[in-house]
């Protein structure tokens, strides 16, 4: 590929790896969905299986995406840490085996670590459950009939992300030691195959990724671009750009693959609820040409423009202030546990702006490209997180694997308008000596590869004793007043909390986004007084923290994140009945009372600015 180098005040384009497009099919693309039932068995062991015996009467069927915990009715394998083996079979049609067409299957999140085999044949391996992977198939795909075979390892270890690890117990009362398997994040460890599969072709020479970045300044809109095409040889291209109603805008084109696309009356992406039009999407049509200028390889990215930026007190999204009205998430539904499914993205995204939110936060994992590309075209903010969730050590291991999966995520995901801020890890142990250089680096990484948008990580430490939080652009933190502190003490959380959100700004003049709050509640308990775990006290809770809240817009607080958007699976465990409780909404995504108080809050504060909201309009 020919490059120029390009010099813009702008931008800071990096190239690394590990990244890829989603399958949008064009001209010169086709998909097919291997989404449906697949045969499946659980191993008890460490031998890979490169094809699976359908006749074997272990065999049952498990659909694909979902995770395979609650589909069965067998605690064994609800509660299986190890090997799972998934196959399905597909036919290829012979237009895919004419020497010009490559075809790649794409895995949209396979939790954990991955092995896939195509006829038998190992085709490749990828470690990590919540980003994308593709693998080229063309060498051993056949006319007709394929089988397609994936292992699957849902076993963490203190070197991976998140964290687990497996205990082997000697005891008095079994000849047998007592394995017990455990994991850092508070949330059931759904695995298997999560997100969707999708066989895709290209021609010979393709467009195999994109790098986009975008703002605006004195009323132009820029979006610069570098397209690779995996080669070595020149290939000219063209990137015609289409405005939300499919009229031509502007083009570039020329020998070179990188260059900027200046929109003169440019429509910029806003957030949803901004007095602004929200979501608002370009289309990005990149042309690529061979040596006798015929078309290649044609590829359509969504584009949001716009611009990022922050101070010692506020986030602004083109030169505007804005303020975080969101929740915190978990991809968790019934029986599909954290499998995709476009039935709950669309209640979801209704509910979110229902709500009147116009952010969330992935917890605490990347989710889905679909979520993602939701969040784009509706305009919803998102705080991306890795899915480092309560590490408790530092080491070199650890680190390098936190590296590898922070600058996938980079990679993958930076070409979102919705994308607002990249988080490193949820909780962590920052109060230990040797963390703070461990997320100095980190930060450090983050700003290498995208220095457009702001990095944080969300600690769970006081402000006292955090050893990171000093190097990060945002604070975010997690505090449950009269809840885990001081529980039942409903009247001491707006000074507890206004105290502990001035201590943050005062201290690093940064703005401060509280990340999570809130109160667990059983959906049609009630009492008057209210006590814990009622609707009534979870009503309660949140209204207290409203009243430090609008003492603090304006101040610093850039933002009100609640904890949770619905209630949501975790391990089994005496002091909860099998759900974290602090839902807005039920896990089948009806409302509790708070929702409707979260509701009136985040409409009230979209209508009117921060010095003029007041709690006593509730």
């Amino acid at each position: 590929m020919i490059c120029k180098i390009f010099v813009f005040a702008l931008f800071c384009l990096v190239e690394f790896s590990n990244s890829c497009l989603f399958p949008y099919e064009s001209e010169t693309r086709q998909t097919k969905s291997l989404n449906g039932l697949w045969s499946f068995k659980v191993i008890n062991g460490s031998s890979l299986t490169p094809l699976l015996e359908e006749s074997d009467k272990d065999v049952i069927k498990m659909p694909v995406p979902s995770s395979f915990n609650d589909i069965t009715t067998n605690p064994a394998v609800r509660d299986h840490f190890g090997l799972v083996v998934y196959q399905t079979k597909f036919f290829v049609p012979m237009s895919w085996k004419d020497g010009r067409t490559r075809v790649f299957i794409h895995f949209g999140g396979v939790h954990y670590l991955s092995h896939v085999f195509l006829n038998g044949i190992k085709v490749g391996t990828n470690k990590g459950g919540h980003l994308p992977f593709e693998i080229e198939l063309s060498a051993n795909l056949k006319v007709g009939a394929n089988i397609l075979t994936v292992n699957v390892d849902n076993i963490l270890t203190p070197d991976s992300l998140p964290q687990g690890k497996t205990t082997n117990e000697k005891t008095d009362w079994s000849a047998k030691n007592v394995t017990t398997y455990s994991h850092n994040c508070d949330y059931f460890d759904y695995a298997g195959i999560n997100r969707p599969v999708t066989l895709f072709t290209t021609p010979t020479i393709r467009i195999c990724d994109v790098e986009i970045k975008t703002t605006y300044k004195d009323g132009r809109g820029f979006i610069q671009y570098s397209i690779d095409d995996c080669e070595d040889k020149p290939n000219s291209c063209e990137v015609r750009l289409y405005d939300k109603n499919n009229e031509f805008v502007t083009s570039e084109s020329g020998p070179s693959s990188l260059g900027t696309m200046v929109i003169t009356d440019v429509h910029l992406w806003w957030p949803i609820m901004s007095k602004h039009s929200p979501g608002y999407l370009y289309t990005m049509e990149m042309n690529l040409f061979g040596h006798d200028n015929s078309t290649v390889d044609v590829y359509r990215q969504p584009v949001g423009i716009r611009k990022i930026s922050w101070n010692s007190n506020s986030l602004f999204i083109n030169n505007e202030e804005i303020y975080l009205r969101g929740v915190g998430m978990h991809e968790d539904s019934d029986l599909r546990g954290r499998g995709f499914d476009n039935v709950i993205l669309a209640r979801d995204m209704n509910l979110m702006k229902w709500l009147g939110a116009n952010s969330f936060r992935p917890s605490h994992y990347p989710y889905a490209e679909e979520t993602l590309n939701e969040a784009d075209s509706m305009g919803i903010l998102v705080i991306m997180e890795t899915p480092a969730c309560s590490l408790d050590q530092f080491g070199d291991k650890i680190r390098q694997e936190h590296d590898r999966i922070l600058k996938q995520m980079i990679k993958q995901h930076k070409h979102r308008p919705s994308v607002v801020m990249w988080s490193l890890a949820n909780e962590p142990q920052t109060d230990k000596n040797n963390s703070g250089e461990y997320f100095s680096h980190l930060f450090q990484v983050a700003h290498s590869y995208d220095k457009t948008r702001p990095v944080t990580f969300v600690t769970s430490q006081g402000c006292k004793n955090d050893k990171a939080v000093k190097y990060m652009d945002v604070v975010c933190f997690n505090r449950y007043k009269a809840w885990y502190e001081r529980p039942g003490r409903l009247e001491f959380i707006k000074d507890m909390i206004k105290h502990e959100i001035q201590l943050w700004h005062e201290t690093y003049s940064k703005p401060v986004i509280l990340t999570e709050y809130g109160a667990g509640s059983l959906s049609g308990y009630h009492s008057l007084p209210s006590t814990m775990w009622t609707e009534d006290y979870q009503v309660n809770l949140h209204e207290e923290h409203f009243k430090a809240f609008d003492e603090l817009r304006g101040k610093g607080l850039s933002g009100e994140m609640v904890w949770n958007f619905i209630d949501f699976q975790v391990p089994q465990e005496y002091n909860r009945p099998g759900r974290c409780s602090k839902g807005l909404f039920t896990r089948e995504r009806q409302p509790k009372a708070v929702a409707h108080v979260i509701r009136n809050r985040y409409h009230l504060l979209a209508e009117e600015s921060p010095k003029t909201y007041s709690c006593k309009t509730l």
